[in-house]
């Protein structure tokens, strides 16, 4: 064993060297507009009229943290809403 070993490797590690690169980012947020399309549209299927496709407002508390865990997976930079978001919440008017 070498103790000399160097470890200090934060982008050349072996167990980041994937050929996914971004791959379980754009999975987990295609997962999540799928979740949020679910409570979106409703389906329905009746003899008389057929196939029915309907639309809802997805709720402002479901959206807003799936619409961040998506830009936090895909790496955008968050901290600019985060500052108006807060800007916002403490104006005293």
């Amino acid at each position: 064993m070498d103790i000399n070993k160097d470890f200090s490797c934060p982008m050349n590690c072996p167990n980041r060297m994937t050929k996914l690169s971004k791959g379980y980012c754009f999975l987990f947020s295609i997962s999540i507009t799928a979740l949020l399309a679910w409570q979106s549209v409703d389906l329905q299927y009746t003899k008389g009229n057929g196939l029915e496709l309907k639309t809802r407002d997805v709720p402002l508390a479901l959206l807003l943290p799936s619409m961040l865990l998506i830009a936090g997976a895909l790496g955008i930079n968050t901290d600019p809403i985060a500052q108006k978001l807060g800007a916002v919440l403490t104006d005293k008017r």
